[in-house]
């Protein structure tokens, strides 16, 4: 399978939100929630986006404490580990006001609430957009807490994968051509998981070649184990 993003109804809700935020004036509120089940591609689009303007992405690790946390944001700004909290907030604002860049929080879920006050200050004080990307229990967190609740601007749920998304993503990641039928079955039995919709179409890669098959059926994809085996399988 080739390695191909797949641009869905998500991606370009992402895609609109950050502009937003991007656009808005310094001293506006310009925090961002991401948020959904697990699986459908959050953190693939958030670093591809990364990786395309230069944003800043950080992946929340357990138990960080706040020096931990700042630190780990100052490395992917300028490479340093300051061993102080103070001098790590100080570096992050500077630069993040002088270059305007989003700040993405990956698995934002994980994060205590002392944590995400820090994530606060440095919107607060930079002008910067900041973006918490995590999974369900995200939003209910953030909009538990008044003083960051009114700061969003932008709130994008990540939603199942789409029928169409299927169709596009086999056809363009394994030259495979599903009729809509086998497509809304690999859409049911994802659950709408990008993750398990990949599994599926490279298993039904390998099928197709095997019986040199030109069109997937609906019988194809019934023919699959359940992702249940898979697993004990893969063990």
């Amino acid at each position: 399978m080739k390695n191909y993003f797949l641009e869905t109804k998500n991606v370009l809700a992402f895609r609109e939100a950050m502009k937003v935020l991007s656009d808005a004036k310094k001293g506006q509120p310009g925090l961002g929630v991401v948020w959904g089940q697990a699986g459908r591609g959050k953190t693939e689009c958030a670093r591809e986006y990364c990786v395309k303007t230069g944003a800043v992405y950080v992946r929340v690790m357990q138990d960080w404490t706040p020096r931990a946390m700042l630190a780990a944001i100052c490395f992917e700004v300028n490479g340093s580990d300051p061993s102080r909290s103070d001098v790590a907030k100080r570096t992050i604002i500077n630069f993040l006001e002088s270059e305007r860049l989003p700040l993405l929080i990956d698995e934002a879920d994980r994060l205590r609430p002392a944590l995400i006050e820090h994530l606060r200050d440095l919107h607060d004080m930079s002008g910067a957009p900041v973006v918490m990307v995590g999974e369900e229990a995200l939003l209910p967190m953030i909009e538990s807490r008044r003083r960051l609740w009114s700061r969003v601007t932008q709130c994008v749920e990540f939603g199942p994968i789409e029928q169409e998304d299927i169709l596009l993503f086999a056809l363009k990641a394994a030259s495979l051509k599903l009729n809509p039928e086998a497509a809304q079955a690999v859409r049911k039995r994802s659950g709408g998981d990008f993750r398990l919709v990949w599994r599926d179409v490279q298993t039904l890669e390998r099928l197709a070649r095997a019986n040199k098959l030109e069109i997937i059926g609906q019988d194809a994809v019934e023919s699959l184990p359940s992702h249940r085996q898979a697993r004990r399988v893969a063990r």
